[in-house]
């Protein structure tokens, strides 16, 4: 199955230099959307909307609105977590549906299915005042079921597991304060593979949470506004696309945009921050054409909260790169056809003894030539028609049976394996081979688990993993939570030794925080330690690390929450150099470590988020790096939560690493107990005491080096 590459730089081959420079630039095409799903995924334990089974008609006409929210409440009221199957068809709706916690809705078929919202639905003329979006929702996430006559819980800091895919929507005329999704959830919530045809309402998306990727948006006042994502994380955007937007592309405030490959054409802006807000702002490889006024307008320059990184944008027709309403100078452009190289806005520093300064790093070049197409580096997964369904193979998924030899068989004689609902217990490492891939659609509805005291993870001895890539591989791991209970000392979840074009993704590393009961099988209840004291479980920090990436594993991590407190530390990459890029990774709620690089080389680290809870983590290290070098960690967000009541020293320590980049980086708490220094550097003796800044690099033995261009090099 092809994942949707959502733009394509098209280079006119007969056109000379000369002329495209005269001309402007080549027209950039968007292709039209496929079904990412063009199969039925069987899956015993999800809800189908079919009409045998509601009273439903998809001819477009037909209002399916009482339905389709009866459908969703018994995802969850019966199963409390799962999914959702949408065939193709055109659906019509006329009233805002809620998504409760941990409900994904998931289209399949031949194409997409398209949801519409009715002309003229009541109540989508005016906004609604209790709401400070200042709109109605087609599409409302929520953290509990709504009842009639009761107050609606808007998705927050738990709200877990959630999400829309492979669902095209569309706002017909006559609603004008329409908004199509309302998305203010947390960790392993998303939006992917969804076209919002917008039209005259409002905006595709109204506040944001944790990621979304292959999502493209069309018409509007906006694409997406948004406020502060829930709890205050960052944002995660791939492979998204806009277009016609009347005011901008986005309407930010304070949500850590962090942005790969976005491709915006025909608006006035594309990222406008709200006055008097700051936000930290992360772009790159992207490309934005005809746009009217500033692409991106800044509200606040020379401020330390305020933190600017942008790289690789190619820009045409776009007279105003960058404009700020107070402080800064504004960026003109310098021809029609131009790219940002580099632009770094904020506090920076060049070294970890340099002074931290407020200013500006800019490298902007004309391009007589359209260059390369920028294409997605998340791997496509295989042809639906080639998965083999596990269950079919023997395994139960029941929680209580036995299925490492009906999982094992099925990786050693099939190399695509879709993995339904289900928890399925092994007792053994499951090992794939090199070729294997592995797909579930929920991590908590599908989970590998291990039984307490399961024999082989048991006593003393190495780590004993409970799943183990290939070595060198092109793995792929998508949709499965892994769960190594509370009393198995040398469970690894994962070790990875998978290489560049390989994938983890929505992948959960199971234990404490982020864990749910299945509702309606209490027999296979999750492996969980009886420990209900007040202070710290003795078995917290008993196991090796949950993700172990070593021996040259690399490849693309998306949408990863590892938060098992019995683990040492959420994630481990060790003795690699293979390239490996991180979109979206929460790491929380560890006694020893978050998160720790030893001996890495040639890593990007997208929207990485540290938080220790005040009872596991008081004393938690967050980051420990060592002897690495060519890294690049982008909207690094560090936290202590509320509950905390004294500082730790450091949230990084550093030892002999090189050639090391932070962009945006934001240390901070609740409360005044956050972490008093953002890195030490342990050979040296050295602090970095700023608790925001826009730029860090650290240089061989702690120096750093000048970029190629500084402010004064910006061509005017």
């Amino acid at each position: 199955m092809k994942c949707c590459i959502l733009f394509t730089f098209i280079t006119c081959l007969t056109i000379s230099q000369g002329s495209a420079q005269k001309k402007g630039v080549q027209r950039s095409r968007v292709t039209e959307s496929k079904s990412f799903y063009p199969g039925m995924p069987a899956d015993s334990e999800a809800v189908y909307f079919l009409p045998g089974k509601f009273p439903i008609k998809a001819d477009g006409s037909t209002d399916v609105s009482q339905a389709l929210q009866e459908a969703i409440n018994e995802v969850k009221l019966q199963h409390n977590f799962g999914i959702l199957f949408i065939p193709s068809g055109t659906y019509l709706i006329s009233k805002t549906i809620y998504i409760p916690r941990a409900v994904r809705l998931i289209g399949y078929g031949r194409t997409r299915p398209e949801i519409i919202l009715a002309k003229n639905s009541p109540g989508f003329q005016s906004p609604d005042s209790a709401d400070k979006g200042q709109a109605r929702y087609m599409f409302w996430f929520t953290s509990s079921v709504v009842k009639a006559g009761e107050g609606i819980n808007d998705a927050g800091a738990g709200t877990f597991y959630s999400a829309i895919s492979n669902i095209n929507l569309s706002i017909r005329d006559g609603n004008p304060y329409a908004v199509a999704l309302r998305a203010h959830f947390a960790q392993h919530s998303f939006i992917s593979h969804v076209d919002i045809h917008i039209g005259n309402g409002k905006a595709g998306l109204f506040d944001v949470g944790n990621e979304m990727e292959d999502t493209r948006f069309f018409g509007g006042t906006y694409g997406i506004y948004t406020t502060k994502p829930s709890p205050g994380w960052q944002f995660m955007m791939l492979d998204t696309y806009f277009e016609g937007q009347r005011k901008a592309a986005i309407r930010t405030q304070e949500a850590g945009l962090t942005i790969v490959r976005l491709h915006a054409k025909n608006c006035p802006e594309v990222i406008e921050i709200n006055p008097n807000y700051h936000e930290k702002l992360f772009m790159e490889d992207c490309h934005l054409e005809d746009i009217r006024d500033a692409a991106i307008t800044v509200s606040i320059g020379e401020n330390t909260s305020n933190q600017i990184s942008l790289r690789h944008i190619i820009c045409q027709n776009v007279p105003l790169f960058l404009s700020y309403r107070t402080g800064g100078k504004p960026v003109p452009a310098p021809a029609p056809l131009y790219e940002v190289k580099n632009y770094l806005h904020g506090l920076q520093m060049d070294s970890i003894r340099a002074d931290p300064t407020i200013h500006t790093i800019s490298d902007i070049v004309v391009l007589n030539a359209f260059p390369d197409e920028v294409v997605t580096d998340i791997p496509e997964l295989p042809l639906m028609d080639s998965w083999i369904n596990l269950k079919s193979l023997g395994a139960t998924g029941d929680g209580l049976t036995d299925d490492t030899r009906a999982i094992q068989h099925a990786i050693d004689h099939y190399p695509n394996i879709y993995v339904p609902q289900g928890w399925y217990r092994v007792s053994e490492t499951i090992k794939l081979k090199p070729n294997t891939v592995l797909i579930g659609l929920t991590p908590i509805g599908t989970q590998f688990i291990l039984a307490e005291n399961t024999a082989a993870f048991g006593g003393f001895g190495p780590p004993m993993a409970l799943l183990e890539s290939s070595r060198g591989g092109m793995n792929i791991l998508s949709g499965i939570g892994l769960s190594t209970g509370a009393d198995n000392p040398r469970a690894v979840a994962c070790k990875w030794m998978a290489g560049a074009g390989s994938m983890m993704n929505d992948v959960k590393f199971i234990g404490g925080h982020g864990s749910m009961q299945r509702t309606w099988k209490q027999a296979s209840r999750q492996p969980e330690n009886n420990y209900r004291g007040n202070g710290a479980d003795p078995s917290w920090d008993t196991q090796y690390w949950s993700l172990w990436v070593t021996e040259g594993g690399g490849g693309v991590f998306k949408d990863i929450w590892t938060a098992n407190t019995y683990a040492s530390a959420g994630v481990y990459i060790s003795n690699t150099s293979t390239t490996g890029h991180v979109y979206a990774l929460s790491v929380e709620h560890h006694v020893r470590n978050e998160i720790r690089f030893n001996k890495a080389s040639n890593w990007k680290v997208y929207a990485l988020q540290l938080e220790e809870e005040s009872r596991e983590g008081t004393e938690c290290q967050p980051m420990e790096i060592e002897d690495c070098h060519d890294m690049v960690f982008a909207n690094l967000y560090m936290f202590r939560v509320i509950r905390i009541i004294r500082p730790f020293p450091y949230s990084i320590r550093n030892w002999g690493s090189s050639q090391v980049e932070f962009l945006n980086v934001h240390n901070y708490s609740q409360i005044k107990y956050t972490t008093s220094v953002p890195l030490y550097d342990v050979n040296s003796n050295t602090e970095v005491r700023p608790w925001e800044f826009n730029r860090l690099f650290i240089g061989a033995s702690g120096t750093g080096r000048k970029e190629s261009r500084c402010e004064e090099d910006v061509v005017e």
